[in-house]
Order: C-alpha cells, then sequence, then structure tokens
C-alpha cells in the first residue's frame, strides 16, 4: 500500500486538508445590538444577548429569523 506524504491529502473528521475543522470563517457572534429579521415576511424584532436569532421564531409568520444586516 502506497504511503502519503506528509500533509497530504484529506485530513480525518471532516477536516480539509488544510486543517480547518467546523467552524471556519464562521460562527462570529456580531454584537448585542441590532434586530432579528424574518426572511419571508421581513418583521423585526430586536436582538435578545444571548440567544441565536436562528433560535426566535417569527411572531407573525412562525419563519426562523435571521440576524439583519445592521448597517
Amino acid at each position: 500500500m502506497p504511503q502519503r506524504e506528509q500533509g497530504a491529502g484529506v485530513g480525518g473528521r471532516g477536516q480539509e486538508s488544510t486543517g480547518r475543522g467546523r467552524g471556519e470563517g464562521g460562527g462570529r457572534g456580531l454584537g448585542p445590538g441590532g434586530d432579528c429579521v424574518c426572511p419571508s415576511c421581513g418583521e423585526k424584532t430586536p436582538h435578545e444577548r444571548g440567544t441565536p436569532c436562528f433560535e426566535i421564531k417569527c411572531p407573525k409568520c412562525g419563519t426562523p429569523m435571521t440576524r439583519g444586516q445592521g448597517l
């Protein structure tokens, strides 16, 4: 069986060959301020610290909310 060179190929547990695993480049909190916005109907609610917007259901239509851009 041929041996691979050190660092070649794909790493274990879903990691890319660069060694970056889950959460690479994402998962950064956007801070305490801002709004949660419904992607379906556009309803906005104030973001609650410690609760990700995707865990909040829209009060109008029940769709999971997303974080507003805050620009």
